[in-house]
């Protein structure tokens, strides 16, 4: 890939249905990587040159203590009090190129689902494949263009989004506004579409991707 790349991972919060066992990301995957270091290595071998900008909070020290050397770290303080918008105004502050991907620190994913999404401009990884929970934010789908991020709709948005060009500048510009940090990271990339802004949506054929909400969901 030759576009310079910052890969966010946002994983500071609690994981509220897992606060036992510590920080969510730090579940193990297989005998050799938990999932945030399973994500930073699928993403290294997808982006070799990214940047990659994880942001923790909770049990920040456990984290930090695991992940590789070459990645760059932000610590949210905020993390209980503020939401997944905060992590993202903190990592963008701190990051130095102009296309962004960002990668939820709860996903268990292959390297197939993340490695293309960056050519075809600004978009979103969508699943219309049941792997994803009823409950989580789905999208609407016109002529592959992302109309709508939405709760109640049967194609889910896979937690991986992509921004570059105009799109990245409005979300910068939403995202550095603090009055928003309580806001979930959808509402703000359908403000983008209401600004005119394009999320195409990409379904990669052997994309391999789950949201890990408990240890149970590690088994299937």
């Amino acid at each position: 890939q030759d576009k310079k790349l910052t890969v966010i991972i946002p994983a500071a919060g609690m994981g509220h249905r897992m606060k036992s066992y510590g920080p969510k990301c730090l579940l193990p995957v297989d005998q050799r990587d938990t999932i945030i270091t399973k994500i930073i290595s699928n993403t290294k071998k997808a982006y070799p040159f990214s940047e990659i900008i994880t942001v923790i909070g909770f049990e920040a020290d456990k984290v930090i203590r695991i992940l590789p050397d070459d990645t760059r770290v932000v610590e949210n303080q905020l993390y209980e009090t503020t939401n997944t918008v905060e992590s993202l105004r903190l990592a963008i502050n701190n990051s130095v190129y102009e296309h962004v991907l960002i990668i939820y620190g709860d996903l268990v994913f292959n390297v197939n689902a993340i490695k293309e999404i960056t050519k075809i401009g600004s978009c979103a990884l969508v699943d219309s494949n049941e792997r994803f929970k009823d409950e989580e934010v789905g999208v609407t789908v016109v002529n592959d263009s992302v109309t709508n991020f939405s709760y109640g709709l049967e194609t889910k948005w896979a937690r991986v989004i992509y921004l570059e060009g105009k799109e990245l500048e409005i979300f910068k510009t939403l995202c550095l506004d603090r009055r928003r940090n309580k806001m979930y990271p959808f509402e703000l990339f359908n403000i983008i579409l209401n600004r005119g802004g394009v999320i195409k949506a990409v379904e990669p054929k052997n994309m391999d991707i789950r949201e890990i909400n408990s240890l149970r969901d590690l088994q299937i």
